[in-house]
């Protein structure tokens, strides 16, 4: 929609505190690289490199793979021979990479009716995934905890991982969170509000455990997806089973309680359609899934919604009917596109971001609301704001969240590990 201003680039936190920290974070983000291209990217020197990627090796965090197809070589000290395209001639360069076996992650996502659980290995692969519908409303404290807890055991089994080497689990759900004490302290998805889930978690299983709202999670997969939008400020609204946003600054999230912003309940009208929080008028009772399944419903013959969440098969049946030219359902949609402008337009004019992702399952109808969207977005923000955000459209689907948090979980243990040692 607009020309990107370029953003100041960054050392991130890990990478300021920690020289292993910075050499990890490079090789998590860039993939495999030989040894002088490590100290080209991390700004260490060369020697500074060897003797660092040697004692990873010998603690077997980092391993050395196969020689690269290309001609890099290790020998900081000869000449560029290629200089436009930054190749030296020499010796083949091993690629050091970190070592997938060195232990395992698993995420968890929890939303409306289904667990979502992924492991995956110290790179970041994903190994093994499951997905449990449940009616999560109807789950207590305990039960809750419980759910967890099995659901991790099951991908341990699946994979035969010992427990010793799981490294971390990640835990994101919708709604309000406190990342920093591991608390969920409201979900639509949940009738239980401020459990602790991290304590009982931790304690089953001895690893570090991280918690997020699923807007972050997804953040995190898309601007890892996409280097480009990590530089600077950017800003993700997740559109699917509800309405949320998370923030990303250089390639890092905005952690702790207020990370997870609840964009979808900023009021539209005091008067407007009842919202899952129990309020009236928010952006999400006019855009989320179950929102605009629901005002179908009031002049279409269509099934109920479990627990008022409609699933997949029924809102890729909605949108293929509103496709289908039926003006009330293109209303619909029109309305939900002005609802998703005044999201946009709220987060540009606070937050004035670099970038404005677009995501989520339900973006997936965003061409029935792209009219509304872009002529309400034009009245709700003063031009030169909008001109200095590039908005993008990623319609994600819900594998993105726990690919996210194995992302966010990798991280706390790199920087944890990389402090302990340093």
């Amino acid at each position: 929609m607009a020309d990107q201003i370029e953003p100041p680039k960054r050392i991130s936190g890990m990478s300021r505190g920690s020289n292993r920290g910075r050499l990890v974070e490079v090789l998590r983000r860039q993939g495999p690289l030989p040894r002088v291209e490590l100290a080209r990217s991390t700004g260490l020197s060369f020697p500074a490199v060897s003797g660092l990627t040697s004692r990873l090796i010998a603690e077997e965090l980092l391993c050395e793979t196969e020689t690269a197809a290309t001609s890099w070589s290790d020998d900081a000290d000869e000449d560029d021979a290629d200089g436009l395209n930054g190749r030296r001639r020499g010796r083949p360069a091993v690629l050091l990479t970190l070592n997938p076996e060195f232990g395992r992650i698993i995420a968890v996502s929890l939303r409306m009716n289904l667990i979502e659980t992924l492991i995956a290995d110290f790179s970041g692969s994903g190994l093994a995934q499951s997905r449990l519908e449940i009616a999560t409303r109807a789950l207590d404290t305990g039960a809750l905890c419980d759910l967890v807890i099995a659901q991790i055991d099951t991908m341990l089994e699946a994979t035969a991982t010992p427990r010793h080497r799981l490294l971390g689990i990640g835990i994101a759900l919708q709604g309000i969170v406190n990342a920093d004490t591991g608390r969920h302290l409201w979900s639509p998805a949940l009738s239980v509000t401020d459990v602790d889930l991290v304590k009982p978690v931790r304690q089953a299983f001895d690893a570090e455990v991280v918690m997020a709202n699923d807007a972050v999670a997804v953040a995190l997969a898309l601007t890892a997806a996409e280097p480009s939008l990590a530089q600077g400020l950017s800003a993700t609204i997740m559109v699917g089973h509800g309405v949320g946003m998370g923030v990303v600054v250089d390639g890092e999230a905005r952690w702790g309680a207020g990370a997870g912003s609840e964009i979808g309940h900023i009021k539209l009208g005091s008067n407007g359609p009842q919202c899952r929080c129990g309020q009236r008028g928010c952006i999400e009772a006019h855009l989320a899934d179950y929102a605009l399944y629901r005002d179908a419903r009031t002049f279409l013959d269509l099934p109920p919604a479990a627990a008022q969440q409609p699933s997949e098969a029924q809102m890729a049946l909605l949108r293929e009917r509103a496709r289908s030219g039926d003006p009330r359902l293109e209303h619909v949609f029109q309305q939900a596109g002005r609802a998703l402008a005044e999201a946009v337009a709220a987060t540009i004019s606070v937050l004035r971001p670099h970038h404005v992702i677009l995501a989520g399952p339900g973006l997936q109808a965003f061409d029935m609301m792209r009219r509304a969207y872009e002529e309400r977005l034009e009245q709700a923000v003063l031009p030169w704001l909008l001109k200095s955000t590039a908005i993008y459209l990623r319609p994600s689907e819900s594998a993105a969240i726990v690919e996210g948090m194995v992302r966010r979980t990798l991280w706390v243990v790199d920087r944890n590990r990389m402090e302990a040692t340093e």
